[in-house]
């Protein structure tokens, strides 16, 4: 039995130690900064909250949201496709002044239908970008 643990335990403790010492850098796409990364999954973790908002006022405070990290990482930009990835950033925050309108207009279900549509423009760069 203890040679069976040491077995299982010396592999695995080895590879935490090796996986610790790796730069951050390391665990993501190349041409991800890790400012973009963690902007990028920002983004995502809005865009999942805002498909159960209840109000617009929760809506708006995840488009909010949203609408700053996508800004923030059309600042950083993506080193490997500079022009595609500002024009899918773009074509974002397009679609995301569609789902302001429609808070505006207090419509919560078109708003949430529009920011839906997000999710065609982030399959399609992610797709592109093998992200």
């Amino acid at each position: 039995m203890k040679s069976l643990a040491k077995a299982l335990f010396i592999p695995l403790a080895f590879s935490a130690t090796v996986m610790a010492s790796m730069p951050a850098s390391a665990h993501h796409q190349p041409g991800h900064s890790d400012e973009l990364n963690t902007e990028m999954k920002k983004m995502g973790f809005n865009f999942k909250r805002s498909g159960s908002a209840k109000t617009i006022e929760d809506l708006q405070n995840y488009v909010t949201e949203f609408r700053t990290h996508a800004e923030n990482a059309k600042k950083t930009g993506y080193a490997d496709a500079p022009e595609a990835f500002q024009k899918g950033i773009d074509q974002l925050l397009t679609g995301l002044a569609g789902v302001q309108a429609a808070l505006d207009q207090q419509d919560l279900d078109l708003a949430k239908q529009r920011m839906k549509k997000l999710n065609d423009i982030r399959k399609k760069y992610h797709s592109e970008f093998d992200v």
